[in-house]
């Protein structure tokens, strides 16, 4: 498990660590510095991944699509160069990079590496950026050695055809499972999440490898009857939005890791809270969830867990990312804790506070 990432004079960072548990919340105001973190992670992947270790820092790829080295150099730097690094079971490992101004790749000039094997560079690593999938007919799919290693796309496209593989594999982590009367194989479970989203829906989904297509329909459940299937279309959008997502952290397993960018998309607020107890669950069972949300619903679902003992508050670190004013408008973060009961040990200005300052002028 990766336990901290550092960075270096990266983009709104001049020098920065960030902590990392089981379940991690990231939350601030926008363009705070959540998504830099990420995309720090991401970049070494990508980094990585491109040329079997790394050897340069490449901007663009698979994962992130930055620019060139003058969009992500932090613009009060003393020096001209970028560090990116990380810590687990294994120890620090760090790389700088050399600045170039117009160049998307940025070659290494000192490195800060022991064993490098790691789950950010091994398989089943999923990340399910702000833009998934929407509503459509038809969606691609890929080769089957991808998809059993969960590369699901940023969008989450081919979780579908990974659903549609792994129907009846039942579920690892049992922290996830929930009582159903048809068992705890990926379909059902997948289902009984949703109908968390939206009650009584059913997911069904078809693979045509003539086509290279996958097809998502929806049925119904209305008591002991099911209505005919629907079109994603003619579904609310929300659902097709999230069911990557659901998908991702049903079927995840212990030492997996998965990054999501805004869980709460197009979702109503009873559902949020329903993500928020899923990624405590899943995050209790051995894997790694990093969230960025904006949604108090998601962060009271993960305090719920905890007061519930679903999840221990050991393994969960929330982290506030602000300005600060006083100290050269430098970007920071803070970690309020999670108590027992569900409280938080402190509530900063600016950290899911609107709900109390909206009724406080109301009243």
């Amino acid at each position: 498990m990766i336990n901290k990432v550092t960075v270096k004079n990266f983009k709104c960072f001049e020098n920065f660590e960030l902590p990392l548990k089981s379940v991690n919340i990231l939350s601030g105001i926008n363009s705070m510095g959540k998504s830099t973190m990420i995309q720090s992670l991401l970049l070494l992947r990508q980094s990585a991944l491109k040329n079997d270790g790394i050897k340069g820092l490449h901007l663009n790829g698979d994962y992130v699509l930055l620019g060139s080295g003058q969009d992500v150099l932090y613009e009060r730097a003393e020096e001209e160069m970028i560090e990116l690094g990380y810590g687990d079971g294994k120890g620090e490992h760090s790389w700088t990079f050399q600045y170039l101004p117009d160049s998307d790749f940025l070659p290494v000039i000192n490195r800060n590496e022991k064993n490098i094997d790691s789950e950010l560079f091994g398989k089943y690593f999923s990340y399910l950026s702000a833009y998934r999938i929407p509503p459509q007919d038809l969606y691609r799919i890929r080769n089957e050695e991808e998809i059993n290693s969960k590369e699901f796309g940023n969008d989450g496209e081919y979780a579908l055809q990974y659903l549609n593989y792994h129907w009846d594999d039942a579920v690892e982590n049992e922290n996830v499972v929930l009582p159903d009367k048809m068992g705890n194989s990926l379909g059902n479970q997948t289902k009984v999440w949703m109908d968390r989203i939206s009650p009584g829906i059913s997911p069904q989904v078809a693979v045509n490898m003539q086509l290279r297509k996958s097809e998502v329909r929806y049925e119904f459940v209305e008591g002991r009857e099911k209505t005919k299937s629907y079109k994603s279309i003619n579904v609310g959008f929300g659902i097709t939005y999230v069911l990557p997502l659901m998908i991702a952290l049903v079927s995840a397993k212990k030492g997996d890791i998965i990054i999501i960018e805004n869980p709460e998309a197009h979702i109503h607020p009873a559902g949020q809270r329903a993500l928020g107890e899923l990624i405590a669950r899943v995050g209790m069972g051995g894997v790694q969830v990093i969230a960025e949300t904006h949604s108090d619903h998601i962060l009271n679902g993960v305090r719920l867990a905890v007061k519930n003992r679903v999840l221990s508050k050991e393994e969960t670190i929330l982290s506030f990312f602000y300005k600060d004013f006083a100290d050269g408008y430098r970007h920071k973060c803070i970690h309020p804790e999670i108590l027992q009961d569900g409280r938080l040990d402190r509530w900063p200005a600016g950290f899911f506070d609107e709900w109390d300052k909206a009724l406080y002028e109301l009243v």
